[in-house]
């Protein structure tokens, strides 16, 4: 409980509004019961080594490519006008367990997520799955952990998500 103390001091140094001090220690502190309990539970039950956690991350990158000019002798050479100042992105979409990264993919670029596409991922990771941690599959116990995203909850991710266990 000291990072308790120690936020309920920032906070106090921060604000003054003393509602706001106790919302904010409050959740902290059922922050800390949840996880206790989470650790507990999967001591008797366990189901950590069963998670498999997948997100999506725009990933920006530069794509300069140096234009070489060649001019005769004594002639100034031309000047080559500045790249794009919007900088390229592809989205990441990955997934991982406790033992590492089971499955990772860079879509084209501009392009996102869909119900349909999550599908056809999820199937992918499936066969990854099968490859790569087959106790998992044998088991029957695989827990999806994703955010709430429109695609990741849609009827037909779900019905896939079935399959999947």
């Amino acid at each position: 409980m000291n990072v308790c103390v120690y936020v309920l001091y920032r906070l106090v140094n921060y604000t003054s509004n003393f509602d706001e001090i106790l919302c904010v220690f409050e959740n902290l502190i059922n922050r800390v019961l949840i996880y206790d309990s989470l650790l507990r539970r999967n001591e008797t039950e366990p189901f950590l080594k069963k998670l498999i956690t997948g997100d999506e991350k725009w990933i920006t990158y530069d794509k300069n490519v140096r234009k070489r000019s060649w001019s005769k002798t004594g002639q100034a050479s031309r000047t080559v006008a500045k790249p794009g100042l919007t900088r390229n992105k592809v989205m990441l979409c990955v997934w991982w367990d406790w033992k590492g990264i089971i499955h990772y993919e860079l879509l084209p670029p501009g392009r996102t997520i869909d119900s349909q596409l999550y599908c056809e991922q999820l199937m992918r990771l499936k066969q990854k799955v099968e490859r790569k941690r087959p106790e998992l599959i044998n088991r029957r116990g695989v827990v999806f952990h994703h955010d709430n995203a429109r695609p990741h909850t849609s009827l037909v991710t779900q019905r896939k998500l079935r399959e999947f266990v």
